[in-house]
């Protein structure tokens, strides 16, 4: 059964990378850099590139083409002869087609990362490692597949948030650790700490007075692409997705604890079980919550750097939406994170003291 699902899911995984490719294929092609000559002018330098077209239409072709580097932003960068790049290609007044480099392609060094990611999680993980990457892969096809559409069609970004994140919780589980009571167990207390940060999250955000319009990819949206949504709740849907990984990776560490002590000592109680299920998570606590804020705070250090050479007060900068947005995502989060540990720990120990420990 688990086998035949397997197989399902990964059918459906591959499918939606077709999917995606097709609806992107015709927006820049594939070149390789076969020819580099640097020209200098006074004040600045560009390159006048020699390109072969690698797909599309215009395969084969050469052309040539001129890029300019451009100092501090993400077009700082060289190109070399074997470079391969992402091209745009237009026809001119007279017919003639032109390329213009649009990025570095960096999809086949990021598919060399990949495999060897794939390669650590099976050579350690086995079969429950394939399993960890293939729900990882569908929790990505419900994010994009069904949250995404959802938002952008204009249904509440919290509601599908939530629906999303219970098949996310549901599919892992289930297919990582099976349908038994340790995962039925696990899902439970995902559940409980996921809504307890959703809450907290919703409450904090509309008493901060959060609009969701400070980050740049926001106003890109609204500027160039003219998206008309609810902001505030897409900000939300972030915090509820971004929460449910570590709220996981607790829940099922305290539910295997418990039920490992249950087979090993049937005679342990059902508060010496709580206890001990309380003490293993206060130690998964202190590294969780270090994990989930260092993450935020990490991601956010350009924007840290900036306030810090400005030397704005400290009350100034934490009232900034786009550090508070930071602080209420990390904050719920961690919340979530900490009363996992006790909801669990009394399922879980009432589960196995009243039905047993099997699982």
């Amino acid at each position: 059964m688990r086998k035949s699902f397997l197989f399902i899911l990964l059918w459906m995984l591959l499918l939606s990378n077709t999917v995606i490719a097709e609806d992107f294929e015709n927006a820049y092609v594939k070149a390789e850099v076969i020819h580099v000559e640097k020209v200098n002018y006074k004040e600045a330098s560009n390159q006048i590139v020699k390109l072969k077209i690698l797909e599309g239409d215009y395969k084969d072709q050469e052309i040539t083409t001129e890029y300019f580097a451009i100092e501090y932003s993400q077009y700082d960068f060289d190109l070399y002869k074997g470079n391969k790049v992402m091209v745009s290609i237009v026809k001119n007044d007279q017919n003639q087609i032109e390329a213009r480099i649009m990025n570095i392609c960096r999809e086949d060094h990021l598919k060399l990362l990949a495999i060897i990611f794939l390669v650590s999680v099976i050579i350690f993980g086995r079969i429950r490692g394939l399993l960890s990457v293939v729900s990882l892969g569908i929790s990505g096809i419900i994010i994009l597949k069904l949250m995404i559409p959802m938002i952008v069609k204009g249904y509440n970004p919290v509601l599908g948030a939530v629906i999303c994140s219970i098949l996310i919780i549901f599919i892992s589980f289930i297919l990582i650790s099976g349908f038994t009571k340790k995962s039925i167990v696990a899902i439970l207390g995902t559940i409980g700490g996921t809504v307890t940060a959703a809450i907290l999250a919703q409450t904090f955000t509309k008493l901060c007075t959060i609009t969701g319009l400070a980050s740049e990819e926001i106003n890109f949206l609204i500027r160039e692409v003219g998206l008309e949504i609810d902001f505030r709740g897409l900000y939300l849907s972030g915090v509820l997705i971004g929460s449910i990984g570590v709220v996981m990776d607790v829940a099922m560490t305290i539910t295997s604890v418990i039920f490992e002590l249950k087979s090993h000592s049937p005679r342990i109680g059902f508060i010496k079980l709580v206890h001990s299920g309380l003490e293993v998570g206060k130690d998964v606590m202190a590294t969780m919550v270090n994990t989930l804020i260092l993450a935020y705070v990490g991601g956010s250090m350009p924007l840290f750097l900036m306030f810090y050479n400005f030397q704005m007060p400290f009350s100034q900068m934490i009232s900034k939406e786009i550090i508070a947005t930071e602080i209420i995502r990390s904050l719920c989060g961690s919340i979530g994170l900490i009363l996992t540990i006790p909801l669990t720990s009394f399922i879980a120990s009432m589960m196995v003291e009243n039905k047993g420990s099997s699982r």
